[in-house]
């Protein structure tokens, strides 16, 4: 062990060299000093943030691109909204199953590993959706798209469990959870442009060209446990940080299940007895028989509803009842993201400045925006796109928070030791909304009209205000 007061950053650095495999890094004997603990946390954490913030956006880079190329293919291959609407609904649900798959394997193994070969397998079956034109093909590949980008969310929510604490989860998470937006925002405006002007094919093969990069970018920058570096647990960094004594030379374990006792600030504070029980047991208790989880799930299904509703038929809503071009509908569907940015920042400040971290007040009141701009957005009768581009706005602006807010939320229920399979769990209830705004939805829209479908859509923002309420007063669990 290491007992010198100064390490260079060499010494430092050198635990993250390990090669990476799919099991979880190996416990190191090096301890980073004291005196260095802050610096190299810091280091490692803000590397761990903007890292995955870039790699969960460009997943979505090639993940939502189907919604802006649909106007385009579908004439090109002669396809109908209800053959769109089952491809929706089946990536949403193989996205489900698959999140929650690589949930509990985030609490597992290696979440480097996981994010490189899902983000991997996304980029095969992006490039070969470029050369297909056969429904059948076309199908399968949108599930295997959904399979490998299920890949994407729960690895990065086990690494921020590890290196922010409850506390500032609102904020960090909030920054991070943004990057989903501009990866959205990002898709809608080029895919447009390139479906537009070069053909829908493109539309999926410059994303696979992007993130063939990310992968390499992932594979350098993404580490594990702040125990797998020689670090201490985030609890001793802000005790340390805030000019506290010293903590003990007891650390965090490396490796996923690893995790220290002294957690004063809510998420993971557990009993001594907790500290001698298997993840099996953790996970038991704190996920399978947690009441507060369930309800946090289905609120998350009808959450989906409204958001994979939008995201996927926005477009298309907007050329044909409002009759602006492809790429005004990029446009305003690119400030339904922008909006949905805007929400994850205020809900998770909200909930950590002035409601002591609990995420169902913020919810409740956010979804009962959602619904009033909803129902404006659809009954609105001006023909102004910048008046319907404002509603959709407020849509996405309150659509998010909540979204944002069930990943905070399960994670702070379920402590971090099973923080990945709770995150799993809420995405199956998530996707399988899909049900609802891919397959339904498609269904209503082709057999009654868009009033149809969006009256849908308002029963489903309702709806989610009613297990948010019943969990008021959730939140991370104390000592």
């Amino acid at each position: 062990m290491n007992t010198s007061t100064e390490d260079s950053w060499e010494t430092r650095l050198e635990p993250a060299r390990h090669q990476a495999t799919l099991a979880p890094p190996p416990t190191t004997s090096y301890r980073v000093p004291n005196s260095q603990v802050v610096e190299t946390f810091a280091y490692w954490r803000h590397r761990l943030l903007w890292s995955t913030y870039v790699g969960y956006a460009v997943f979505y880079f090639l993940r939502n691109n189907l919604s802006i190329a649909l106007p385009v293919m579908g004439p090109a291959l002669g396809i109908d909204k209800a053959v769109f609407g089952m491809f929706f609904t089946l990536n949403g649900l193989a996205y489900g199953f698959a999140k929650f798959i690589s949930g509990v394997a985030a609490d597992r193994y290696n979440p480097r590993a996981l994010l490189v070969a899902g983000l991997g397998v996304s980029v095969i079956a992006n490039l070969m959706l470029g050369f297909s034109s056969s429904v059948t093909i076309l199908g399968i590949l949108f599930i295997v798209n959904g399979l490998a980008q299920g890949f994407g969310f729960p690895p990065c929510a086990r690494v921020l469990s590890y290196w922010f604490a409850p506390r500032e989860r609102g904020l960090y998470w909030g920054m991070f959870n943004t990057s989903h937006q501009i990866g959205q925002m990002a898709i809608l405006s080029i895919g447009a442009v390139l479906a537009s002007r070069f053909g829908w094919q493109y539309t999926f093969w410059v994303p696979a060209g992007v993130g063939l990069m990310c992968c390499l970018m992932l594979w350098n920058r993404v580490r594990d446990t702040p125990g797998s570096l020689g670090l201490p647990s985030v609890e001793d960094y802000h005790i340390l940080k805030e000019g506290g004594p010293a903590p003990s030379q007891e650390r965090e374990t490396a490796g996923p299940i690893g995790f220290d006792s002294r957690e004063s600030h809510g998420l993971g504070a557990v009993s001594q007895e907790e500290l001698s029980e298997s993840t099996a047991q953790v996970v038991s208790r704190r996920v399978w028989r947690n009441r507060a989880v369930w309800l946090v799930c289905i609120g998350n299904f009808f959450v989906y509803v409204v958001r994979g509703s939008f995201l996927q038929w926005a477009p298309a809503y907007l050329t044909e009842v409002k009759k602006v071009s492809l790429l005004m509908a990029g446009s305003l569907t690119g400030g339904f993201e922008l909006a949905g940015l805007a929400g994850c920042l205020v809900s998770g400040w909200v909930t950590d400045r002035f409601l002591g971290g609990r995420r169902g007040p913020a919810c409740v009141l956010w979804m009962i925006m959602c619904s009033v701009f909803v129902l404006a957005f659809w009954k609105s009768p001006s023909t102004d796109p910048k008046v319907y581009g404002l509603l959709l706005a407020g849509v996405g602006f309150s659509v998010y928070g909540p979204q944002f807010l069930v990943g905070v939320m399960v994670a702070d229920l379920a402590t971090k030791r099973a923080a990945g399979t709770a995150v799993g769990l809420s995405g199956i209830f998530g996707y399988a909304s899909g049900i609802l705004s891919g397959a339904l939805l498609g269904w209503l829209t082709k057999a009654y009209g868009w009033d149809a479908a969006m009256g849908m859509i308002l029963g489903g923002s309702i709806l989610a205000c009613i297990p948010f309420l019943l969990t008021w007063n959730a939140k991370a669990p104390e000592e």
